[in-house]
C-alpha cells in the first residue's frame, strides 16, 4: 500500500448520535506551537496541526502512515506472516486520547515521541543511530548479535538491557521495565498479548517481509513516527534512495555478470529468485544466474547436482556465512572444488564487518543501506565502475 502525506484538507470524524459523520475541516498550522523542547503539547489547540513534517512513503508496501492534527495512525499490513493487519494510534503528548473511528476502537494508543525502546532485531538498530535518538533504546533481545560499537559500548554500561537473550521473551522483566514500545522482529510471540495487557505499546516492525532493498530501508520511517524525527528520516532515506538508483543506473549499462549465488546448508542449497529480496539485489547490480527470471519472493530450495549443472562455471561466487577463507569452503563440502570460482579464487563472502559477539554487520546496517550493498556488489561484477571502491560488506576470501 503506498500512502502519500495528508493534503491540508482533512477528515475529521465526528461521532453523534453514534453515527460517524464526515466533513471536510482546514487544519491550520500555528507559527509557533505551545510545546515544550522535546515536542509535547502544553496548551492543546484541536485546530492545530501537530505534524508539520510528514512521512511520504514511495517504497515500502507492508506499512502506511496517516496523519490527524494530534495524532498519527500507523498500519502495519502483514505484522508477521500471515498476520492480519495492525494499526497503533500515535499520540503526540500533551494531547488528549483521541475519539476514533470504530475500526480504530481497539487499536493500541501510545503517546509519542517514545523515551524507551525494546527492540526485538538488530536491523532496527541503525535506525535509531541515523535518526539520533540512541538514548531511546533501552532494551535489546540478544546483546550478542549487535554490531554497533555505541550499542555495545551501551550494554556494557548497563543503558541497555537484554531481554531475551536465550531467545524467549521475559515478560515480567519487560513489564517491570515498562518501556514505552516493544517492536518486534517480524515474528508472532504469545508474549507480545501479555505485555499488551500489561500495557506497554507492542509494534510490529515485519521490514524483511518486503521484497525490494529499497522498501526495507524506507522502515525507518516508522522508527521517525515513533521517535518525531520526520525531518531527519526523510532526509536519510531520500539520500540512500538516491544514491543506491545512481548505481544501480551504471550497471545498467554493464554487460551482465554471471555469478554463482548461494551454498549448501543441511544438504539444500538455497538459490536467490529473481523475486527475492536478494535477487533484485543482484539484478540490480548487473549479475544474472539461471533463476533470475522466477518471480517468487523466497530462497529455492535446490539439490547440489542441479546447482553445478546449470551454474558451475560462474566466474564468481557471492555467499553470505562464516567462511574465512575458500579452504572453509572446501572443507565444508569437497565438491566445492569443481565451481569455477573456486579455481579462479573469485569467492566473495558479505561477512567483511563483524561485532564483538559474532554479529553481522550486513545483517544488522546492510538492511537500513541497501546503497552500500549494492556499491559492493557492482564493484565485485563490475570492478570497472567503481575503480576506487572501498569494501563495507563483502571481502574475497583467501585460499
Amino acid at each position: 500500500m503506498r500512502v502519500r502525506a495528508a493534503s491540508p484538507k482533512v477528515l475529521v470524524s465526528l461521532v453523534a448520535a453514534g453515527v460517524v459523520l464526515t466533513a471536510c475541516s482546514t487544519a491550520t498550522t500555528a507559527p509557533e506551537m505551545d510545546t515544550t523542547a522535546d515536542g509535547c503539547i502544553t496548551d492543546f489547540d484541536a485546530t492545530v496541526d501537530y505534524f508539520p513534517d510528514k512521512s511520504e512513503i514511495v517504497d515500502a508496501e507492508n506499512f502506511s502512515i496517516t496523519y490527524e492534527n494530534s495524532y498519527q495512525v500507523l498500519t502495519v499490513e502483514e505484522p508477521f506472516p500471515g498476520g492480519s493487519p495492525e494499526s497503533y494510534v500515535l499520540v503526540k503528548c500533551g494531547a488528549p486520547a483521541p475519539e476514533l473511528s470504530a475500526e480504530l476502537a481497539d487499536a493500541q494508543q501510545i503517546t509519542v515521541p517514545i523515551s524507551s525502546l525494546y527492540s526485538g532485531s538488530t536491523t532496527h538498530l541503525p535506525l535509531v543511530t541515523e535518526l539520533d535518538v540512541l538514548d531511546v533504546l533501552t532494551g535489546v533481545s540478544n546483546g550478542s548479535m549487535v554490531s554497533d560499537t555505541a550499542v555495545v559500548d551501551r550494554i556494557a554500561a548497563g543503558d541497555v538491557t537484554e531481554y531475551a537473550s536465550g531467545g524467549t521473551i521475559d515478560t515480567e522483566a519487560v513489564v517491570v521495565a515498562a518501556p514505552d514500545v516493544v517492536m518486534t522482529g517480524g515474528m508472532d510471540d504469545p508474549a507480545y498479548t501479555q505485555l499488551r495487557e500489561a500495557g506497554i505499546g507492542v509494534v510490529a516492525n515485519a521490514e524483511w517481509l518486503e521484497s525490494s532493498p529499497l522498501g526495507r530501508a524506507e522502515w525507518i520511517k516508522v522508527m521517525a513516527a515513533l521517535t518525531g524525527t520526520q525531518a531527519r528520516a526523510e532526509e536519510v532515506y531520500d539520500g540512500i534512495r538516491s544514491d543506491y538508483l545512481e548505481v544501480a543506473d551504471k550497471a545498467a549499462g554493464a554487460e551482465p555478470a554471471p555469478a554463482l549465488l548461494g551454498g549448501m546448508s543441511q544438504g539444500t542449497w538455497y538459490m536467490s529468485s529473481g523475486g527475492s529480496y536478494m535477487g533484485r539485489l543482484f539484478s540490480d547490480a548487473g549479475a544474472t544466474w539461471p533463476w533470475q527470471d522466477v518471480t517468487s519472493t523466497g530462497s529455492l530450495p535446490l539439490d547440489f547436482e542441479a546447482v553445478i549443472a546449470e551454474s558451475s562455471d560462474a566466474p564468481t561466487w557471492l555467499v553470505v556465512n562464516s567462511w574465512t577463507s575458500i579452504g572453509d569452503a572446501l572443507a565444508d563440502d569437497e565438491r566445492y572444488g569443481e565451481l569455477a570460482a573456486v579455481g579462479t579464487g573469485q569467492v566473495w563472502n558479505a561477512n567483511k564487518a563483524l561485532g564483538p559477539g559474532g554479529g553481522n554487520d550486513y545483517y544488522e546496517r546492510g538492511v537500513l543501506r541497501p546503497d552500500l550493498v549494492l556499491s559492493d556488489l557492482v564493484a565485485i561484477l563490475h570492478p570497472e565502475l567503481l575503480p576506487d571502491h572501498k569494501f563495507t560488506f563483502y571481502q574475497q576470501l583467501p585460499a
